[in-house]
Formats: C-alpha cells, structure tokens, sequence
C-alpha cells in the first residue's frame, strides 16, 4: 500500500506533466537591439520552478539597455500568468494559480516563460495580469531599498527621487503604507499622480532644486542619477539614509555628513518571492496598486521600447501576450 508521501509525490509528479505545447510565440533581440516575433522552442522548468502561460509582461529600461548582449535571446524578466507545470521538487504550488515573478532566465516577452520559486509570488486578487506584470522589479526593488536597506519607520520623512516611475511610484506607495511622511520630485504634470498614491509633499525638479526645499530628511531614495546621489547627500539628517539604485554615493562624502549610505543588495538580502509577497499584502489589503501607462500586443514589443527610451512613463509599460486562460497556436 502506498504511503500518503508517496501518493503526495505521485500528486506532483501529474501535476508537473507538460501540458504546454513544443512550440511558443516570442519576441527576440536581434542585430542593434531589434525585436521580432519568432517561433521557439516553449522552455522547460528545472528543479524549484515553474513554467507559466504568460499573460503579461512588464517593461524595464533594463530590458533595451543590454538588449545589445543578448542577441536571440527573448527579452524580459517581469512576467504575469497562470502556472502550467512544475518543476521537479516544486511544493506549495499547483497548475492554474496565478502567479507574478520574475523571468530572468527565460525571458517574459513569450507566450510560456520560466520562474524560479524563489522568485515567485501569487498574484494580487485586486490587479489584473497586466497591473500584476509590472509589479515585480520595480516593486521588488522599492520595497527592498526602503525596508530592507532604509530601515524606514514609521513617522519619518522621506524623499523619492523619480517619484513618477516604476521604481518611484511603487515607492511612494510602500512609503506611505510605513507610516512616513513622502516627498517625491516629479515633473508637474506627475504631480497630481502622486498626490493620488498618497505623497504629501511633490518638488517640480525642473523649476526648484530640491535641496532647497527639503532639510533633515531621515530616508533618501534616488531612482534618477549619480549627479542626485551627490546632490542629495546634504538633504539628509546626521544619521539617517540615503539609498540609491543608480550607483553607489560617494562613500567619504557620506561619512563626512555622518549618514549611512546603502543599495539594495538581493545576493545577501531577503529572497524575490519574500519581497514580492510583502507588496502582494499590501496590495489586498488595497495600499499598493500599478499604473498602467501603456499596453502593447507582442509584435508592437518595439514600441513599448521606444516609448520607454522616452524616460517619461508614469508607472508601467505592459506588453500583452494573451487575453484569457486558452491561447491558439500555428
């Protein structure tokens, strides 16, 4: 007679069976960081992870940046969809959940895409797949930056720089469920935007410096640049923090100014799927949402490209893979 182990197993073990076909639809780099459509081989999950059927994925300046070291290879590491297969090993997973995650080594921008577990979350309840695809990175990254390196608390001020974008809006948002105080610089046609996700305080970059306004800030995030880095040093309280994703501060200056200076750091800091669960809850618990500022079919993936070089998204750019749960394929 079977053990209830060995019946378990045998459960996973149908449950990860290949349903999804041998070939997929998918975007791919070609020469000069071009994107076409072209027919490939549909990935396989490996130990600890899952194959899903995309629905949507998320846009990152990251993607056309080393597009150029990734020729033929499918683009994209955001990624919304349902779960097709699991992979050897897989628990606490089943085919058809709705799941959110990130891609990196299969790519998103594809019909089928790969993630592994420990990068993997549910999907919000609240969001549709195309809000859900542009969760992962840039709230990932947010909720890290403030929580894990910002150490921020409740009742302190803090300043987000590129409050607008992906990083900066996801960032507002986990702010303000802190408990902080939120100033966020933004050109003014954002600013209204981020009065909606709760920031108390909005600087039009482009007519006031910030450090003119803002004194003795306990948390600092820059999203924008190294030039903001520096600038930004004198803004902050003795103590307090200043994080940057675009580069590390200048380590002498922020010793001289007696605050610490930090980045993000996902090798030796909480997994994917920790950070992206922490936002999940936010989001049910209706604190955290996704703007999307633009949907493309996957054969306009260039486009979403284009208007991502732009620089001036509010929120997130979607590429839409599938409109429901069944799919044709030629």
């Amino acid at each position: 007679m079977r053990s209830t182990g060995s019946l378990a197993l045998a459960m996973l073990l149908s449950l990860s069976a290949q349903a999804a076909p041998e070939k997929m639809q998918a975007a791919e780099v070609g020469e000069n960081g071009t994107l076409s459509v072209q027919t490939r081989p549909v990935p396989r999950p490996g130990a600890g992870e899952v194959l899903i059927k995309v629905r949507a994925a998320g846009v990152n300046p990251v993607d056309w940046k080393v597009a150029p070291r990734r020729l033929g290879m499918v683009p994209g590491t955001d990624v919304a969809g349902t779960i097709d297969s699991l992979g050897e090993g897989v628990t606490g997973w089943k085919a058809g959940d709705q799941v959110l995650g990130f891609a990196r080594q299969s790519g998103s921008y594809a019909e089928y895409a790969v993630i592994p577990v420990n990068s993997l979350a549910r999907k919000p309840k609240s969001m549709t797949f195309e809000q859900a695809a542009g969760v992962p990175i840039a709230a990932e990254t947010a909720y890290r930056a403030l929580h894990e390196s910002g150490k921020i608390a409740r009742g302190q001020t803090v300043l987000i720089h590129g409050a607008a974008g992906g990083v900066g809006s996801a960032a507002v948002q986990i702010a303000k469920a802190a408990g902080a105080r939120v100033i966020g610089t933004a050109s003014p046609n954002n600013h209204e935007f981020l009065r909606s996700l709760g920031a108390d305080q909005v600087i039009d970059y482009k007519s006031q410096k910030f450090e003119d306004v803002v004194k003795n800030a306990d948390l600092v995030l820059n999203t924008v640049d190294a030039d903001t880095n520096a600038r930004s040093i004198k803004v902050v309280r003795e103590g307090g923090t200043l994080v940057s994703i675009v580069g590390s501060p200048n380590a002498e200056a922020c010793t001289a100014a007696k605050i610490r200076c930090a980045r993000p750091d996902r090798d030796t800091g909480a997994s994917n799927a920790d950070m992206l669960a922490r936002v999940v809850e936010l989001a049910d618990a209706g604190k955290f949402k996704v703007n999307v500022d633009g949907t493309f079919p996957l054969a306009d993936a260039s486009r979403a490209w284009t208007k991502s070089r732009e620089g001036h998204t509010r929120g997130k750019l979607i590429i839409q893979v599938s409109e429901g749960p069944t799919m044709k394929h030629q």
